[in-house]
């Protein structure tokens, strides 16, 4: 047992980073981790894009996901091996390098393999990022690969503030009953969430709904002054908004529904710039990367381009590269935020703006039902230009009264994401006790 007082190791895995939104995430973390654990806690941040995100965030350690550097390493060993051959290599090499034999791991895996397991055998603790990724619209392999390994390790595993399920498919489902269990602490954002764990059969009692993990970075003097903030006369009202591509609608196809919200983006633009003289940017959390999959300001460009002449000269479109702190202070700047993204809507709430939200999973509407607000969720699904207009010239009818108990609410989110963090230290304290 090592002695109370040594510097803490924690891996924070299954990460995107260059999602900003998934970056305000592990800020957060970073921050409520380290005050749980002690300041000097090193970090180790094993990201789906290895280090590439070290270029726009160069004072952390980024690592490739376990999954892909095995699949990486199978690429170089040509066709020669089959993959069933691979997995048994790997497992034979992960074998030996559990339990300390000396050489052969080196006989089975590469430098980098040994390297990250042997970062996990000594890792303290093992914390699955936040966000939205145990969901059935994205692949799950390399997240349960990267369980079974922390698992199989004996190391503590967390699940940090998930939005997650529902689990249909069968293979997930009995994959994922007993990693649930078998972790020492999950938590989510949201009371679907938990249902879905209870819908899988998950006996954790270490389940705990929380804030998600960004609202740790709330500026709480903008949220104090938001409560009282009045309109300014002549003032011009500026709107930010955030869009993204979206291909899972469930009652339209893909290429309709997508049609539909441009459409919708367009007459509330028409809407805003006529009848407030607005000036609107559009503006995202994932923009300005080229190692990153998509790009919102794309798609804010084919919303723009369809936009009259008229109303096109008080648009801009931003595709600019934002790390959080920056696109939070950004975002100050701005009256009224109607976001597709949710972190974009949890940056401009967390520095006092208000918004509007445009929900395309559960975790958008769950959200804004913790905050006493969902009655101006907007669904992706059944979006159209009227009922968008009617929405946002309701909202700011209604900001000044909607003002203190929403800025209230995002305080009191503030206040549990950042004890967030002694949830974690606690369930590992009670994993300590269970191993002397």
């Amino acid at each position: 047992m090592k002695p109370y007082w040594y510097r803490v190791k924690i891996l924070i895995t299954n990460i995107v980073t260059l999602n900003a939104g998934d970056a305000a995430i592990l800020y957060a973390m970073i921050d409520v981790l380290r005050t749980a654990f002690g300041h000097d806690t090193e970090f180790i941040v094993y990201d789906k894009h290895g280090d590439v995100p070290s270029r726009y965030y160069p004072e952390i350690i980024f690592r490739n996901l376990l999954y892909q550097t095995r699949e990486s390493t199978t690429a170089k060993r040509g066709n020669a091996l089959s993959s069933r051959l691979d997995q048994l290599r790997f497992k034979a090499g992960f074998w030996f390098l559990k339990r300390g034999v000396p050489l052969l791991p080196q006989v089975f895996l590469d430098r980098i393999e040994r390297r990250d397991l042997l970062e996990y055998k000594t890792a303290d603790l093992i914390v699955s990022s936040g966000g939205t990724y145990l969901v059935e619209n994205y692949s799950m392999a390399a997240r349960i690969f990267d369980y079974h390994i922390s698992l199989y390790l004996e190391r503590p595993l967390v699940f940090f503030t998930q939005s997650l399920g529902p689990f249909q498919n069968p293979e997930n489902r009995a994959a994922l009953r007993p990693i649930f269990d078998e972790s020492v602490a999950i938590l989510v954002r949201d009371e679907q969430s938990r249902r879905n764990l209870n819908e899988l059969g998950v006996k954790n009692k270490n389940v705990h709904v929380v804030a998600d993990a960004a609202f740790a970075l709330s500026d709480l003097e903008a949220l104090e002054s938001a409560k009282l903030r009045v309109a300014q006369p002549g003032k011009r009202l500026r709107v930010a908004i955030s869009v993204r591509e979206w291909k899972y609608f469930k009652t339209v196809e893909p290429a309709q529904g997508m049609n539909h919200y441009y459409e919708a983006l367009r007459a509330l633009s028409d809407h805003l710039v006529e009848k407030y003289g607005a000036e609107i940017s559009f503006l995202s959390t994932c923009q300005g990367m080229p190692e990153y999959w998509t790009d919102d300001s794309r798609v804010a460009q084919k919303i723009v381009e369809g936009l009259s002449p008229n109303t096109r000269k008080s648009v801009s479109v931003d595709s600019d590269f934002h790390s959080p702190p920056v696109l939070a202070h950004t975002l100050k700047d701005y009256d009224l935020v109607i976001a597709t993204r949710m972190h974009m809507a949890i940056l401009a709430l967390s520095v006092g703006t208000p918004v509007l939200p445009i929900a395309y999973e559960f975790k958008m509407r769950e959200l804004f039902e913790r905050l006493a607000q969902e009655r101006w969720v907007q669904d992706i699904e059944a979006i159209s230009g009227d009922a968008l207009i009617d929405a946002v010239d309701q909202f700011l009818e209604a900001l000044p009264e909607i003002r203190e108990p929403l800025f209230t609410a995002v305080q009191k989110e503030y206040e549990n994401a950042a004890a967030s963090g002694h949830l974690v230290r606690q369930a590992f304290e009670e994993w300590r006790q269970t191993r002397k």
